[in-house]
């Protein structure tokens, strides 16, 4: 088991019952083969909101509408929910913005 450091922009605190007026930092508890899929999906049981932002309600994945940053390298899909964690990893969560 391990530890991994989750991150996410202040828009996620009420969603995830956390303060935080910059960033949200959670620290979570992680098995030998857990991916950034599973640690998702493990949020969204005891979190509602955060699932409808994070995931895809047609398909149960991990929505394109988020970006996820492993270690400082941003993953591409299918890489997302795939992406082996080991213990010390830092991860990013960010909503994406467009406009112009």
């Amino acid at each position: 088991m391990g530890k991994v450091r989750l991150k996410f922009p202040a828009l996620f605190a009420s969603m995830l019952d956390a303060q935080g007026s910059d960033l949200v930092i959670l620290e979570k508890e992680i098995g030998e083969e857990a991916t950034i899929g599973s640690l998702l999906a493990d949020l969204a049981v005891s979190y509602t909101d955060f699932r409808k932002v994070v995931f895809n309600p047609d398909t149960g994945k991990v929505s394109d509408q988020v970006n996820v940053v492993l270690n400082n390298n941003l993953l591409q899909f299918p890489e997302v929910t795939e992406a082996k964690l080991n213990d010390g990893d830092s991860i990013i969560i960010l909503p994406v913005y467009s406009g112009g």
